[in-house]
């Protein structure tokens, strides 16, 4: 087994505990509340980004705190994955019903962090850049028990779904994979019912 870097544990950490924006959605809060709360925690986000990035005094408090957890294009001219995630969180909710909004968001928030903690861990088998095929199987089977509970969005759409959402986690695009996962397999799982 191979070691996994402190700054990237305690980023995995806060992805996995992200998965509370679905389920107090899904559990406790209608749409319209859900999408005003993420407007008002992604406008907070956008302008701490602004201040990290253009304040010295904030962007080194900033990585006193979380300079770990960054990755080194963060560092530089582009948002940090939380702000992506707020955004991503925000699209998926607005467009999306319910269900599919929280099966496509649970797929991200803990396919996602799994898979690059088993490919890092136990991955073997390349099968792009750093990703592994362990850390591809293991996205959509703790994608899949993670959203085994919810109704009305079949088994054979959540495998479909969370297959598409592994696939767009290997491609390396130019936008984050914290839009590109909810909202592609949102998407297809959309179309598919």
């Amino acid at each position: 087994m191979n070691e996994i870097p402190k700054g990237e544990l305690g980023r995995k950490a806060i992805h996995y505990a992200t998965s509370l924006i679905p389920l107090l959605y899904y559990f406790y809060i209608d749409k319209d509340k859900a999408v005003w709360i993420l407007i008002v925690i992604s406008v907070f986000l956008l302008i701490a980004e602004f201040v990290r990035k253009f304040i010295p005094l904030f962007r080194s408090l900033y990585m006193q705190f979380f300079g770990d957890m960054t990755r080194p294009h963060e560092h530089k001219n582009h948002l940090t994955g939380a702000t992506y995630v707020s955004l991503g969180s925000l699209l998926v909710i607005y467009l999306f019903p319910k269900e599919i909004a929280v099966v496509a968001l649970l797929f991200l928030m803990v396919g996602d962090p799994t898979a690059c903690l088993v490919g890092m861990s136990f991955g073997k088998v390349k099968i792009m850049r750093d990703k592994t095929l362990e850390g591809a199987l293991a996205f959509v089977l703790a994608s899949l028990i993670v959203t085994w509970w919810i109704p009305n969005v079949p088994f054979s759409v959540k495998l479909i779904g969370a297959c598409v959402a592994s696939l767009f986690e290997l491609i390396p695009w130019k936008l984050d994979d914290n839009l590109t996962i909810p909202s592609l397999s949102a998407l297809f799982m959309y179309y598919m019912l």
